[in-house]
C-alpha cells in the first residue's frame, strides 16, 4: 500500500554529535524529508548543529517534542540513554523513530521499545545498517527469486572481531537477511574473553534457523573477508567492498551479470561532495529505507524487531559458552539478560575520548 505524502516528512534530531550530524545531513539531502529542529544538552554540539542546519535547538528532547510537530524523531544517542528516550518519543504523535545500534543493553529494554512503538503504530528503525544498502537489497531479491536455488548456509568470514552487540549486530543483521529474516531456532557459541562478563566482546559460533538455513560465524580472521551465501544452485559473495553472484550451469559456476550493483558498497566516485561534506552512501540508504517504510506502510529494513533479535543472537552465543558450549534455544526466556557495549557506544564519546578528540571529529 502506498501512502500519499502531502509534504516532506519533518525530522527532529535528538543528539547532535558526530553520528547525529551524519543522519541530519542525509535527511536534509533527501527530497522527501527535512530537518526542522534538534535537541542536545551539550551547548557546543547544539550550537554547531543549529548553525550548520539553520534550525531551532532545544536543551532536551521533551522540550523539542512539546514545541515542534514531527513525523520522524531520530534519537542518535549513547546506548545508556537510548531506551528511555525512545520510549519517551513513543508517547508522542510521531510516524517513525530512528535510533542507533545496539538499541539497548538488555532484552527486556528492547522488548519494551519494540512493543511501545508497535502499540502506537510507530515505525521503529534501529541502526545505520549494511542491510539497508541497495547492493544487499538487490541480493535479497536475487536469493528470493530462486535463481540460485535454496539458501543452504551463510558464513561470516571476518572472524569474531571485538564487538557482538556493537559492530557485531551488523553481521548478525545481514546473516538474518540472507536467511530470509527467519527466526533463529538454536545456537552454539563462544566468546573471546570471559563468558561470565556482561561486557561486549568478540564472539563466534553456529546458528541454526527455523527454516533449516545454517550460519557460521568464524572465530578467526583469514584472507577471506565479508560473507558467503551457499545455495543449492549458486553462490552469493560480499567481500566487504563489492558483491558478486554465480550460478551453476554447464558443469560449473558462471557469473551472473547485470543483476547486482557493481559499485563499491560504501563509496562512489568521490569521498566528499561539492559542499565539503563526506559522502555516505549507507547513511543515505538508511534514510531511504525509512522514507520507503512511511510511503508504503511497510517495516524499515533495519526495523526494531531485527535490532532486538540481533541483540538476542549475540547474547545467546555468549549464553552457550556459559553453559559449556551447549545449544541454546531462542527466544531466550530470561529477558533480563544483557550485554554492555564498549565505552564509546555506551557513554558520551566526548567524555570517553576527550574534548580535543571529539572537537576534531565534529569539525572534520
Amino acid at each position: 500500500m502506498t501512502v500519499a505524502r502531502q509534504a516532506p516528512y519533518r525530522v527532529g534530531i535528538i543528539g547532535c554529535g558526530r553520528k547525529g550530524t551524519q543522519y541530519a545531513r542525509s535527511y536534509a539531502l533527501h527530497p522527501a524529508t527535512e530537518v526542522v529542529a534538534a535537541a542536545d544538552p551539550d551547548p557546543d554540539n547544539l550550537t554547531l548543529f543549529c548553525e550548520r542546519f539553520q534550525v531551532p535547538g532545544y536543551r532536551s528532547y521533551e522540550e523539542l517534542l512539546a514545541n515542534e510537530r514531527l513525523d520522524i524523531a531520530a534519537p542518535i544517542l549513547p546506548v545508556s540513554e537510548n531506551p528511555a528516550v525512545v520510549l519517551g518519543c513513543a508517547r508522542a504523535d510521531l510516524k517513525a523513530i530512528s535510533c542507533e545500534k545496539p538499541m539497548s543493553a538488555s532484552l527486556a529494554e528492547a522488548d519494551r521499545m519494540v512493543e511501545a512503538c508497535a502499540a502506537r503504530g510507530i515505525k521503529l528503525a534501529v541502526g545505520d545498517l549494511d542491510r539497508n544498502l541497495p547492493h544487499y537489497r538487490q541480493a535479497v531479491k536475487l536469493l528470493a527469486s530462486g535463481e540460485l536455488g535454496e539458501v543452504v548456509s551463510i558464513s561470516v568470514l571476518d572472524g569474531s572481531g571485538h564487538e557482538m552487540s556493537g559492530g557485531g549486530i551488523q553481521r548478525y543483521s545481514l546473516m538474518r537477511l540472507f536467511a530470509g529474516d527467519a527466526d533463529v531456532e538454536w545456537v552454539t557459541g563462544w566468546v573471546d574473553d570471559d563468558p561470565w562478563s556482561d561486557d561486549d566482546q568478540g564472539g563466534a559460533g553456529y546458528v541454526r534457523f527455523v527454516n533449516g538455513v545454517e550460519g557460521v560465524i568464524h572465530r578467526r580472521g583469514s584472507v577471506r573477508q565479508g560473507y558467503e551465501v551457499l545455495c543449492s544452485r549458486g553462490l552469493f559473495v560480499s567481500d566487504g567492498a563489492y558483491v558478486h553472484a554465480w550460478k551453476h550451469a554447464e558443469g560449473g559456476l558462471r557469473p551472473i551479470e547485470g543483476v547486482l550493483p557493481q559499485t563499491h558498497l560504501y563509496r562512489g566516485e568521490a569521498t566528499h561532495d561539492a559542499e565539503g561534506w563526506r559522502i555516505m552512501p549507507r547513511q543515505d540508504a538508511t534514510v531511504q529505507t525509512m522514507v520507503d517504510a512511511l510511503d508504503h506502510d511497510i517495516e524499515p529494513w533495519s526495523n526494531g524487531d531485527n535490532g532486538r533479535k540481533a541483540l538476542e543472537l549475540a547474547i545467546a552465543l555468549r549464553e552457550s559458552h556459559r553453559r559449556g558450549h551447549t545449544p541454546v534455544y531462542l527466544p531466550l526466556e530470561d529477558r533480563s539478560l544483557k550485554m554492555i557495549p564498549k565505552p564509546g557506544r555506551w557513554g558520551n564519546k566526548k567524555t570517553v575520548y576527550g574534548k580535543a578528540w571529539y572537537a576534531e571529529q565534529m569539525t572534520r
